[in-house]
């Protein structure tokens, strides 16, 4: 099956980059939320680092709710880690983040790799995994 996303297994987490520009709905956060679950659940992973240039967002408040719902459904007890450069993180974006939370995924939002990989608390020689 054809990702739409390049794919990193490493010892201790996932990585997930995006390409550039990659737009953010209803319909790719659905798919992408279950495509991550599954591939920590196949791969014994708990810690997600998500990376993207430039995001575009098309979601309304519902559809941001839905989206955290749909994540917290697919990868309850997960730690991820997203970085968004060029992207601006406004209420909306906290919005996601808590209803995310509540629902049991510790997640939170960096625009650097470097700020990520911290908080995420995976080693940092990490980064140069095996793409898939």
């Amino acid at each position: 099956m054809g990702l739409p996303f390049e794919l990193e297994i490493h010892s201790d987490y996932i990585q997930i980059k995006h390409p550039a520009g990659v737009v953010i709905d209803p319909n790719s956060t659905q798919d992408m939320w279950a495509e991550i679950g599954r591939l920590c659940g196949e791969h014994g992973r708990s810690k997600v680092l998500i990376q993207a240039e430039r995001p575009t967002r098309h979601l309304d408040t519902m559809e941001a709710f839905d989206s955290g719902r749909v994540l917290a459904e697919n990868t309850s007890g997960l730690t991820i880690a997203v970085c968004f450069t060029d992207y601006e993180f406004d209420d909306l974006t906290t919005f996601f983040k808590t209803v995310a939370q509540n629902r049991g995924v510790r997640i939170d939002f960096f625009p650097t790799v470097e700020e990520a990989v911290e908080w995420l608390g995976v080693k940092t020689g990490e980064l140069s995994g095996h793409p898939r």
